[in-house]
């Protein structure tokens, strides 16, 4: 017996003990709460919780969507397998999901996974370039958007190339709605700077490596948002030029003022389809 603990003492400290014993460390959340992973089950630990967010969980998805085919909306089987990232990012119109898919394009992915864990679309990011996509990734702040912009090579691009493959006998778009890509200015030119389709395109990805699909948007509501991202400007947003030096300077809230953003992006699950 120890020094001052009753029986009665030392069995309500070996069932607490026991019961800790079920769970892993608790892992601090985005909002500061705190979220329990049962021993066992395998989870990324970087995962942070998102309360806005649309999908919650890879695992609520269904299979198609996990592992798309080709039919009314994909016009050729994509790669399948690999890791599966969910990202929540809520903007000025409010909040959408994307799965991206790392054996789409895992050098692209990994980028995009990086400068989100850098936090670095918490940096008040302009969707600047909007028509049937919008374009984005240029931060508020010009010196975020240094640190992000050295160039990666490309992945192999998987979808049909040329003017014969902009849309198949079934009326379906090379580019689908909802897909998130980069953007960029010739072989080897991804850095920073991304687009996601507001509405199906049959020009995207047509012999562009730089516009192979990282993911697309999943859950209903993400996809209810596209309509509501201000498109008014179009190809008269503020330039790239602009945001770079400026960043979204006084001057640019002024002038584009209807212009939306993206306020942050966070990873919200992760799971290996191989694992």
């Amino acid at each position: 017996m120890i020094r001052g603990l009753s029986r009665n003492n030392l069995l309500v400290i070996c069932l607490v003990v026991t019961i800790l014993g079920l769970y892993r460390i608790t892992v601090p959340s985005w909002d500061h709460t705190v979220v329990t992973v049962p021993r066992g089950d395998m989870v990324n630990t970087n995962v942070e919780t998102h309360p806005s967010c649309p999908v919650t969980s890879i695992r609520s998805l269904p299979i198609e969507v996990l592992e798309p085919k080709a039919g009314s909306r994909h016009m050729v089987d994509p790669p399948r397998g690999g890791k599966l990232t969910l990202v929540c990012c809520d903007t000025t119109k409010g909040s959408f999901s994307a799965l991206l898919h790392h054996a789409w394009a895992p050098l692209g992915v990994e980028r995009l996974v990086t400068m989100i864990q850098k936090k670095y679309f918490s940096t008040h990011i302009p969707l600047f370039r909007c028509t049937d996509a919008c374009q984005f990734g240029l931060s508020g702040d010009p010196q975020a958007t240094k640190e992000f912009n050295t160039n990666i090579h490309d992945d192999p691009m998987w979808l049909p190339p040329g003017p014969d493959n902009q849309m198949n006998d079934q009326g379906v778009k090379r580019y689908p709605e909802g897909m998130w890509t980069f953007a960029g200015s010739g072989p080897n030119s991804r850095s920073n700077q991304y687009v996601i389709t507001l509405q199906p395109n049959k020009f995207m990805g047509g012999g562009s490596p730089w516009e192979v699909p990282l993911g697309e948007l999943v859950g209903n509501a993400s996809f209810a948002l596209l309509p509501r991202i201000y498109t008014g400007y179009k190809e008269k947003g503020p330039s790239q030029a602009i945001l770079r030096r400026e960043g979204v300077s006084e001057q640019v809230k002024e002038n584009w003022p209807l212009m939306d953003y993206i306020l942050r992006c966070s990873i919200i699950d992760e799971v290996d389809m191989h694992g």
